[in-house]
């Protein structure tokens, strides 16, 4: 994965249909609360991201830790809205087109979550209480900031591999590490199948992989983890934390192999190891892709704020009375004044 992946990767989620929870939408006026441009944000709007903000912290924090966060989070939350909107103009000034794009981030959605045609998944959002139009609308949005930030931002940014050794001689212990395993998984559970086919469809993976298919291609067609990327990966794993039976099915695996079928309250996983780390400082080439990227992220942050900031000077924003936009600069056009519709 480039640098520039990783980085939109993390900043711009992909949105996943297994991810997105059926909330029926509050009973509010929609009132609008910002313009930025031509374009609105709505009280309707703004409510909805605050509930999504909720249920993805939920997944980390509850009780007062998890209001906590939300509230933390929620104050820069208006601001990720008028950024992805001021992105989105952008693009489309550009005449940046991604609808080819679109269509095949639909069909990696329609392939995670095991459906046979474009019109399942269309179903499936439905079901899930969304508006078809509106999820393909989400995708296109994403992929248009996206663009944006690679060419404009992205592009311009430059690691040398010595900027990368002096970050690393400056943080080593930033980059100790205790021994352990970065994990792949398969993942087929028991909530869309008997306990039976569950059970049927891990040892049909498992001889698949032994006849010789790649592993990326029985994670896209068996596992029930969408989240995980295209090796199934659930990130590093400490010597002396996983569980009894993970930790007995990966004992004698070296770097990619895999494991026989492990049976889990959730149904059955097969796992595979996608990296051995031992304890201590690593040499810098051992890590040099990783400090590459922190560096990366690191500079792309705080250049994205700056392009952020030139794009609200191009703009007009208007807000209504208590709403604030965190992301203001100094000589951006705003009006605070009452914008109710």
């Amino acid at each position: 994965m480039s640098m520039k992946s990783a980085y939109l990767g993390a900043a711009m989620a992909a949105i996943v249909l297994a991810c997105l929870p059926a909330v029926a939408a509050p009973k509010i006026i929609n009132r609008v609360i910002c313009r930025v441009n031509n374009e609105i944000i709505t009280q309707m709007q703004f409510e909805r991201e605050q509930q999504k903000l909720r249920s993805d912290l939920g997944q980390k924090y509850s009780g007062a830790e998890l209001d906590t966060e939300v509230r933390q989070q929620s104050a820069d939350l208006l601001r990720s809205m008028i950024d992805e909107d001021l992105l989105v103009q952008k693009a489309k000034d550009e005449n940046i087109a991604v609808e080819t794009d679109v269509i095949k981030q639909l069909d990696q959605i329609r392939e995670a979550n095991h459906l046979n045609s474009l019109q399942d998944l269309e179903k499936e959002v439905e079901k899930q209480g969304m508006v078809w139009e509106d999820f393909q609308d989400q995708i296109r949005r994403k992929l248009l900031v996206q663009q944006v930030i690679e060419r404009e931002v992205g592009s311009r940014i430059t690691i040398t591999r010595e900027d990368s050794r002096k970050y690393f001689e400056a943080h080593r212990d930033e980059f100790n590490s205790a021994a352990g395993e970065r994990l792949g998984e398969i993942l087929i559970s028991n909530d869309k199948r008997t306990p039976e086919e569950a059970a049927k469809s891990a040892q049909d993976c498992l001889a698949e992989l032994k006849a010789g298919a790649k592993w990326e291609d029985m994670v896209k067609k068996y596992s029930d983890e969408t989240g995980n990327g295209p090796s199934g990966d659930i990130g590093f794993v400490k010597e002396g934390t996983m569980a009894p039976t993970v930790a007995n099915a990966v004992a004698k695996l070296d770097v990619n192999d895999y494991s026989d079928v492990v049976k889990v309250s959730s149904g059955y996983l097969i796992l595979r190891v996608l990296e051995v780390r031992t304890a201590g400082t690593p040499k810098f080439e051992e890590v040099e892709q990783q400090v590459s990227e922190e560096l990366y992220n690191q500079q792309m942050q705080g250049a994205l704020r700056r392009y952020l900031g030139e794009l609200r000077l191009e703009s007009y924003i208007q807000l209504a009375p208590g709403y604030i936009d965190t992301g203001a600069v100094k000589g951006e056009s705003v009006s605070p004044v009452d914008i109710d519709e």
